[in-house]
């Protein structure tokens, strides 16, 4: 039999139907009556609308009591003998909270030791739906609270709120599982909400803070999360709201975080857990486990699109077992190598893989510790493989197709412009404090002020830093960059074989060394009179020098030691007048920025600027000094007997 689309089934067992039949014609409760007559109806295959037309209720109360019964059976129903239970006519141990205050009226709707009426519609209702909740949806709240808060947490990299909007989601799950708000109107307003909360919100603040309620901010920010959970497009009209965007974003993130929570217990069995939350490949893992998990892993995955329309990546919802068929497609991080590994006969894609790869494992090895902050040697080694691997990118580049390096790229950049803030902080205070070590004790407090500045600014970028690292573009960043390393063959430029070009790295490595040098020597005929700015140029020509000397080492001969060797001292050398070029301007421009500042302040509080004058003046004397004394180092460099060392070291290709 088919009744209006709906196939019907046996709903009921022939033992079930019997007992649901006795309490029809026997309950003293019409509340009991009527629940058994929505079963009996669905029974006989009858669709939601016509059950809840012939028993009056609404399609939403018929539809929660067919749920109660599929998971619990007969268990929503009491023994008959009322009088045992001590119930009040027209009730249950399940309690069913009324449709109106009219129905609770004429079914004499009251607990057992309630010694007054209650007075008006909105406490009568708020106190049952606290007090006489049955016990499942007691589970079901509370379990939905720890997998919200849990997803809260997890995901904090990404909607970066606070801990006051943690507390607001608590005590949404709460208001949006009362019984009052399920049977709400779908028109509800936004004013009827927020009023709604305010009398509501004393039974759900956690009992931890019991005395704090929420302020009338945080309410206008609840009734908006409730007017989204609603159904309505924007949340009862939050554009229309005094909200600021990020307090709208709040509120948009709040509703879609508690609606996945929620289908992640769609089952009912309070077993299903989220066991990890992980960005996988630009979108975001969440990994449940449980006997219920796949089940309510599909129902949370159809909840996932109010997450996606904030602008956050994608959610994958999905059972472990699955996901970690799905994990396995992702090759682990590496750990810290020994050497590159590099040949010969590699091509200059593998060898450009393997490079890569190398710097990759010691990037990511370093940065705990930079997470950490305790030595800054860390933070510094971690920004080398960084810089290691954006030269190789240069070196090893024209081997694959751009477009697969670009997104590669474009992740490292960031990367070392995030470790780069800090670094370079730390390096103008490492610098000053080996200047103040040369002072009498009564001169080192000169630099306080301008100590004190840097310190600020260092932790602020430093939580800019540690921000960047926790960020789904980072992880996202590590994950794909991984794949790429690991996929042999992976964005290769095609070679054609009936034009053969070099691309091994016996072939391609003397080439690319010798124009890197020749680009080096260039600068010979103009260094007598070069301005800083051409020295600096210089310095970035040695760093690509030494690199590719560097990255090609393991297959070049034993002379390479030398060459690398006498390339890093001069590069060094240009390195600190760079440092020392940099430090001058930072201290000009705060010395620029820190009078005006003196000068609002009462005179005998204004402060004498003459320790940072005087640390400028070194500061001045050191690129003074190095850039009078580059002669002799381009001396050392351009001596014969380095020319001879690097056509020794290639000459084993």
């Amino acid at each position: 039999m088919k009744v209006k689309g709906v196939m019907a089934e046996q709903f009921l067992k022939p033992k079930q139907r019997n007992q649901v039949k006795v309490y029809v014609s026997e309950a003293v409760s019409e509340t009991l009556r009527r629940r058994a007559q929505i079963l009996l109806l669905y029974d006989e295959g009858r669709s939601t609308r016509e059950v809840a037309q012939v028993v009056g209720l609404s399609p939403r109360r018929t539809r929660y009591w067919r749920r109660q019964f599929r998971l619990r059976g007969m268990e929503v129903f009491p023994p008959l003998q009322t009088d045992e239970l001590h119930l009040h006519p027209g009730m249950s141990s399940v309690v069913e909270p009324p449709e109106s205050l009219a129905e609770a009226v004429e079914n004499n709707f009251a607990l057992t030791g309630l010694d007054a009426a209650l007075e008006t519609s909105d406490v009568f209702l708020h106190t049952q739906e606290l007090l006489l909740q049955d016990q499942a949806t007691q589970q079901h709240i509370e379990h939905v609270r720890n997998l919200a808060l849990t997803l809260f947490d997890k995901t904090q990299s990404f909607h970066g709120l606070r801990q006051e909007e943690r507390r607001l989601l608590d005590v949404a799950v709460q208001l949006v599982n009362a019984e009052y708000f399920k049977n709400r109107k779908k028109n509800r307003s936004h004013a009827s909400l927020r009023d709604w909360v305010a009398t509501s919100e004393g039974k759900f603040i956690s009992t931890k803070d019991p005395d704090t309620g929420l302020s009338i901010h945080e309410r206008e920010m609840m009734a908006a999360v409730l007017g989204l959970l609603q159904g309505k497009r924007k949340g009862g009209g939050i554009g229309m709201l005094e909200l600021s965007g990020p307090q709208q974003q709040a509120i948009q993130t709040l509703a879609a975080i508690v609606l996945v929570a929620d289908s992640l217990d769609a089952s009912y069995s309070q077993e299903t857990i989220i066991k990890q939350v992980k960005p996988v490949s630009g979108n975001l893992w969440i990994v449940v486990d449980g006997p219920k998990a796949s089940a309510d892993a599909l129902a949370a995955q159809k909840r996932t699109k109010k997450w996606e329309a904030i602008g956050y990546p994608r959610m994958k919802v999905m059972e472990s077992s699955a996901a970690k068929s799905e994990f396995a497609k992702y090759p682990p991080l590496p750990h810290q190598l020994d050497e590159v590994g590099m040949q010969p006969d590699d091509s200059m894609a593998e060898a450009g893989r393997k490079a890569m790869l190398f710097h990759f494992a010691e990037m990511l090895s370093h940065e705990e510790g930079t997470r950490l902050g305790d030595d800054i040697e860390e933070l510094h080694d971690m920004r080398v493989a960084t810089r290691r691997m954006r030269a190789a990118f240069e070196i090893f580049g024209d081997a694959f197709d751009p477009k697969v390096l670009k997104p590669h790229l474009k992740g490292l950049r960031a990367t070392g412009r995030a470790l780069g803030s800090v670094r370079d902080l730390d390096v103008f205070m490492e610098k000053a404090g080996h200047y103040l070590e040369s002072l009498p004790e009564e001169q080192r407090s000169g630099l306080d002020p301008l100590l004190d500045a840097w310190r600020a600014k260092r932790e602020a970028s430093r939580s800019e830093m540690l921000a960047h690292l926790d960020s789904p573009q980072y992880q996202a960043f590590i994950q794909n960059f991984n794949l790429f390393l690991h996929a042999f063959g992976a964005g290769v430029r095609p070679h054609l074989d009936e034009h053969p070009t070099p691309k091994l790295v016996r072939e391609v490595a003397p080439v690319l060394i010798y124009t890197r040098f020749a680009s080096v020597r260039a600068y010979d005929a103009i260094l007598k009179n070069a301005p800083i700015e051409q020295l600096h140029a210089l310095r970035i020509e040695f760093k690509k020098l030494r690199y590719a000397v560097e990255f090609f080492r393991e297959v070049l001969g034993e002379e390479s030691k030398e060459v690398i060797a006498d390339l890093k001292r001069l590069q060094d050398h240009l390195g600190d007048l760079n440092d020392a070029e940099v430090a001058t301007q930072i201290l000009r421009e705060f010395l620029d920025e820190w009078e005006p500042q003196q000068s609002a302040l009462p005179i005998n509080e204004r402060r004498n600027p003459e320790g940072i004058v005087t640390y400028l003046a070194a500061r001045h004397s050191e690129r003074y000094r190095l850039m009078v004394s580059f002669q002799d180092i381009w001396a050392q460099f351009n001596r014969p007997e380095f020319r001879r060392n690097l056509a020794l070291a290639i000459s084993v290709l």
